[in-house]
């Protein structure tokens, strides 16, 4: 940048002596000066090095009168020198014209265009105005940037034409404002202009807060799941993008038919801090997240609100959700199993925990997979209650005759659906499912002597139906054949009396007369088999030992 007016004045004012700088400043104050003007104080002036009273000439009095001020005093002190001197370097400065070396008919005032913004890669906002067709080419400009009244001047760059007939001179003024200095609303940028060869004087001013300021913050909708559970934590997606500077506020707010109460990271809520990014404009976006975990009974129907806040903005803005809609799914709690009067068999269903209470639950009985061949209904009972919590719980309750479970491939099939489900589930239920399993004791044998004829009882209990195979078999020598009922050889069932709790018992006897040459060391098993058996139970004598006449125990 070449010599500018400041630049000469201080150059001039260092040429002096302190006795002449002194006498300088002292004649500064009393010099006489045009209307519209006013002298400097003379307590502003004390002390001030050539910098400072150079500053205090143009402040009080721009830069071309500022120059005519300065020779005058020069001349009443008797420095001709460097009134010489400061006349030289004004040579120098580009465009500058004395007003007395001007026809003042040649002037033209400057004409402003709107001051333009854009944003650099930098991420400086650029401010510019153009002023045009003015005479001469001089112009005193001046940016400042920060709130009203008291911001700071900022350093701008000026490109200066002239026209094609050398008659007039163009200006485009810019300055690069950071994003510290407009992080306020009431921060301005300020621009002003004085042509002081036709008297002309201008200014504009731009707000963030002005109506046509580019880069406020735009929101999307907030983006939410198609569906929401009870107890399980879901995301909200706010974006929000376009702005500058880089300063937006969310806040989230949770909306009830009474109150509005902000969101704050908890238990079960989580709001992650903003971070910002940097778009190929040079504007900033960013996404705004809530994480929650919903219940039925603190959430549905709330509904989450986003809220931005922007130094651009008048008042925030906002997106909402819809009331929420929570799902609770049903929990299978159990499947539980009770004998009743008249050979019945209660199975009891509970589901537990769910939401909305709408739900539907039926019972079909088949003996082959579910929805194939032709399903009977069979009747059935829902008992529904409602929770602390606002879920709720069904218990279902169907009653089969036990004596189908007799068959292991009988099933009976149990069948729920509910709006939280992707699709109904269905659970069989076979005699292996029943709970009333055999159960076996070890074999009793009574007395085993030689050609006297004797027994030997497994007793067996507590299982339903009342469908218990019992099978024995003699293991000798490593060889198992099954016992067959023979002249000598007997097969007894001895059913038992129904025990309270309606489950059968029975004992099995094996009547039969030992042979000590035959049976000596053979082992005697009782097979046991029933529909709720996976695999048979066995019991086992152990090796036999046969007395002989007259042989103690």
């Amino acid at each position: 940048m070449g010599l500018t007016v400041r630049d000469a004045l201080v150059y001039a004012l260092e040429n002096l002596e302190k006795m002449g700088f002194k006498k300088f400043r002292k004649q500064l104050h009393e010099i006489e000066v045009k209307e519209n003007y006013r002298r400097i104080p003379r307590g502003k002036l004390e002390d001030k090095d050539w910098a400072d009273v150079a500053d205090l000439i143009r402040e009080y009095y721009k830069d071309v009168y500022g120059v005519e001020v300065t020779l005058e005093v020069l001349d009443k002190i008797n420095e001709k020198k460097v009134a010489e001197e400061l006349l030289e370097d004004l040579k120098k400065v580009n465009r500058f014209v004395r007003l007395n070396q001007l026809e003042e008919s040649k002037c033209l005032a400057p004409e402003a265009r709107p001051m333009m913004l854009h944003l650099s890669d930098t991420g400086e906002m650029v401010c510019s105005v153009t002023l045009e067709t003015f005479y001469p080419g001089y112009l005193h400009i001046e940016w400042t940037c920060g709130k009203e009244k008291s911001g700071e001047v900022s350093s701008s760059l000026e490109r200066y034409a002239e026209s094609l007939d050398h008659r007039s001179f163009s200006v485009c003024s810019e300055v690069r404002i950071s994003q510290d200095s407009i992080r306020s609303p009431e921060s301005t940028v300020h621009v002003s202009w004085e042509h002081e060869y036709t008297n002309t004087k201008g200014q504009q001013t731009f707000s963030i807060t002005d109506h046509n300021f580019l880069w406020r913050p735009v929101m999307d909708e907030i983006q939410t799941p198609s569906c929401m559970y009870h107890d399980n934590p879901v995301v909200f997606n706010c974006h929000i993008s376009g702005y500058y500077p880089d300063n937006v506020t969310v806040k989230w707010f949770r909306r009830n038919k009474k109150s509005l109460e902000l969101c704050e990271d908890s238990d079960n809520i989580s709001v992650p801090k903003i971070r910002s990014n940097r778009n190929p404009d040079n504007t900033y976006s960013c996404t705004a997240k809530l994480t929650m975990t919903p219940s039925v009974d603190n959430h549905l129907g709330a509904e989450y609100v986003c809220q931005v806040e922007h130094p651009s903005l008048e008042k925030a803005i906002k997106r909402s959700t819809r009331g929420m809609e929570i799902l609770a799914r049903p929990q299978l709690e159990s499947i539980t199993k009770v004998l009743e009067d008249n050979m019945l068999v209660q199975f009891s269903m509970h589901l537990t925990k769910f939401y909305p209470k709408d739900i539907k639950v039926k019972w079909h009985r088949g003996e082959t997979q579910p929805r194939k061949g032709v399903q009977q209904m069979t009747l059935h009972t829902e008992t529904l209650a409602e929770r602390e919590d606002s879920l709720y719980d069904v218990t279902s309750n169907c009653s089969i005759s036990g004596c189908n479970f007799g068959n292991p491939e009988y099933k009976i099939y149990v069948t729920w659906q509910h709006e939280s489900m992707d699709g109904p589930e269905t659970r069989a239920l076979s005699a292996r499912d029943l709970p009333w399993i055999p159960d076996v004791e070890d074999i009793f044998v009574l007395r085993l002597e030689d050609g006297y004829r004797t027994m030997m009882m497994c007793r067996i209990t507590d299982y339903y139906p009342n469908s218990v195979t019992v099978t024995w078999y003699k293991k000798e020598n490593g060889n198992v054949s099954s016992i067959q009922e023979s002249d000598d050889i007997k097969l007894v069932i001895e059913p038992h009396n129904r025990r309270k709790n309606k489950t059968y018992g029975c004992t099995a006897v094996l009547h039969f007369t030992p042979d000590s040459t035959r049976d000596q060391g053979s082992e005697m098993i009782c097979k046991v088999d029933h529909p709720s058996l996976e695999h048979p139970i066995e019991k086992s004598t152990g090796p036999l030992r046969i007395l002989k006449a007259g042989e103690e125990e």
